[in-house]
């Protein structure tokens, strides 16, 4: 694949490593060969670099592909998900999925990254719908827009939730940063 026809969602190979396209910027300079200035993020860490092509640089394609499944339960040491479409299960080990995995939530959508044939990382939806479990009751004369107070969730992350917020009452929340993003 030649660098000038990279596109936001494509998968490159680099040093050994995997990289999804996040941006593409083509330049072009007087008198010189285009350039193809690239933001790129590594499939495995999610470390975000920058690179800058020439547009006829030849780079390598990966076999590589994103995938949706489901989260189906935990098995041992083991997180197990079932591809929405094809029914292929993909499992995980617990240890390098440990920081996400309270929000492995059973029925729960993730894009998986899936390199020759063998999943290799999860993405975390951008929303998730969850009910508050615990939160201290607001004080009258609490207003929607004021302060906020630590609320805990059904899958026992503790997030910091507008004053106004029940215990019982089902939320918005983004996983990625643990904010409150309102009610559902």
């Amino acid at each position: 694949m030649r660098a000038g026809d990279l596109k936001a969602g494509m998968f490159v190979e680099l040093e050994g490593k995997i990289y999804e396209v996040i941006e593409v910027e083509r330049q072009k300079v007087a008198q010189r060969q285009p350039h193809v200035k690239t933001k790129l993020k590594e499939t495995v860490t999610g470390k975000v670099i920058e690179r800058t092509f020439v547009s006829s640089d030849e780079l390598k394609s990966p076999d590589a592909s994103l995938r949706y499944a489901k989260f189906l339960y935990s098995d041992g040491d083991e997180f197990v998900f079932i591809d929405s479409q094809t029914y292929e299960e993909y499992r995980f080990k617990r240890e390098a999925v440990e920081d996400i995995s309270p929000w492995f939530i059973e029925g729960i959508e993730f894009q998986i990254i899936v390199v020759n044939q063998a999943p290799v990382a999860i993405r975390l939806p951008k929303v998730v719908e969850i009910e508050v479990v615990d939160t201290p009751p607001g004080v009258k004369g609490d207003t929607e827009a004021g302060g906020v107070k630590p609320a805990t969730l059904s899958n026992g992350v503790v997030i910091y939730v507008p004053l106004h917020v029940k215990k019982g009452e089902k939320i918005k929340v983004n996983p990625e940063t643990n904010e409150y993003l309102g009610r559902a």
